[in-house]
């Protein structure tokens, strides 16, 4: 960056954001950084959260310190990262802040140099740091030197309009990095805000790009869609653009019509109402429930034979399906077989529906009461209640009741003294008779 933008300055007179809303930890840092002679800036989504009258998840602070000055400043830190290194801060609990220096550009925009080891040349000032964020509301610092607002990229101006516009040329940011096309529908679906729409364009153009991404990485913000929400909005933003069929083409067949777009949907939005009474979603269930609504399309069970086997044919049908499916972003293995599991077992319930007489054994298996809440939802989502189908899980219930074993009765032993008068009654029989 040649010319240094003016920033917009808002004095603390002029903000809402108090020093007391800030994390105690946090503050420690920032003022420790400041008193050492260091700028000292609280950034990202706290500074977002925090004007949005929110609480943050978590704070972050950047400074114009060196990873090694900010190690030496901090005792309780340690450096992480190859080419960008920055530092964690750790408290009691296992807690812990993020302290980065200012960078000029993303980590994963200097991919093609030569040498990625080197960091030297990675540095900037807090305008360069500033515009290589992703969108405009989390490019606002928080100044702890006079409780100052300073803004490089037009953050608190959208943030009056309720609008979610990528910092630069969305064209260049997103062929860049596509990943931060999923956080822009992510930001515009926490906070309810509108995409601006240069940016909403460049975003339905390159979605396909997200398929020459790390699968690690994109996985991993996916998942941050998928546990940590709302994933009613997320997933309809993602069924829009284009972007569901991107990262999961096989659901471009069933998901093709209004009609299951929809049932699609009223399924997932059980891991909002989930989150809602304060329950944390297993990466199991929430994938086994994204997947669901496409598990009658993929495996139709009414196609195999009843019994055993049976199910053991359905259940290779899932297999198939599955590993196909979350193949582009390498799931674990352990992930994918219990997935398998939870989608195979609602062949047994719909099976056994008539009679509601399950088999036991099936009722034991650790992953029951996780298959049965998918049953329920799905239940749910075709407008039938599901209170007449439900099984009790617990240990009064039929579902419950072991089968009576058969126990086999101990030979009551004599008392010592008693076995002690037999072995005198017996002879030794090894004993060599005297003559």
């Amino acid at each position: 960056m040649d010319e240094q933008p003016v920033p917009r300055i808002l004095t603390r007179q002029e903000h809402p954001l108090s020093a007391r809303s800030i994390d105690p930890d946090a503050l420690k840092i920032l003022y420790r950084l400041h008193y050492q002679g260091f700028q000292a800036y609280l950034v990202g989504g706290c500074v977002r959260d925090l004007l949005l009258g929110k609480i943050p998840k978590d704070f972050d602070v950047a400074t114009n310190a060196h990873p090694q000055q900010i190690r030496e400043l901090f005792r309780n830190s340690r450096l992480i990262g190859r080419r960008f290194r920055l530092a964690h801060v750790f408290f009691k609990n296992n807690k812990f802040i993020e302290v980065s220096t200012f960078r000029r550009r993303s980590e994963f925009e200097a991919e093609g140099e030569t040498d990625p080891s080197r960091s030297d040349n990675t540095f900037g000032t807090p305008a360069e740091d500033a515009f290589r964020r992703d969108i405009t509301i989390n490019g606002i610092f928080y100044n702890i030197a006079d409780f100052s607002l300073i803004d490089y990229v037009g953050g608190l101006e959208d943030l009056r309009r309720k609008m979610i516009r990528c910092i630069g040329n969305p064209e260049e940011k997103f062929t860049s990095d596509p990943v931060r096309m999923i956080r822009v529908i992510r930001h515009a679906a926490r906070t309810g805000f509108t995409i601006e729409e240069q940016t909403y364009r460049s975003l339905t153009r390159h979605v396909d790009k997200l398929r020459l991404c790390s699968p690690s990485r994109v996985r991993e913000e996916f998942m941050r869609e998928l546990r940590e929400g709302p994933v009613q909005e997320s997933m309809k933003m993602m069924l829009a653009s284009g972007m569901l069929f991107a990262l999961f083409s096989p659901f471009s067949r069933p998901l093709a019509e209004t009609g299951p777009k929809e049932y699609f949907i009223r399924i997932i939005t059980a891991i909002d109402d989930l989150r809602s009474t304060g329950k944390v979603p297993s990466e199991e269930f929430c994938l086994a429930l994204f997947l669901l609504p496409s598990l009658g399309f993929y495996c139709p069970w009414g196609g195999c034979p009843p019994g055993r086997q049976g199910q053991a044919l359905f259940q290779q049908q899932v297999r198939e399906w599955v590993t196909e499916t979350m193949r582009p972003l390498h799931f674990a293995r352990q992930v994918r077989e219990a997935i398998i599991h939870l989608l195979s077992a609602q062949r047994i319930f719909k099976e056994f529906l008539p009679q509601r007489k399950l088999p036991w054994r099936f009722t034991r298996q650790p992953y029951f009461s996780q298959a049965l809440h998918l049953f329920e939802v799905e239940a749910r989502a075709r407008g039938e209640e599901p209170a007449a189908l439900s099984w009790t899980s617990g240990p009064g219930g039929p579902i419950g009741q072991r089968r009576k074993k058969k126990r086999r009765r101990k030979k009551k032993r004599p008392p010592p003294s008693a076995r002690k008068a037999q072995e005198n009654l017996t002879p030794n029989l090894l004993e060599t008779p005297r003559p």
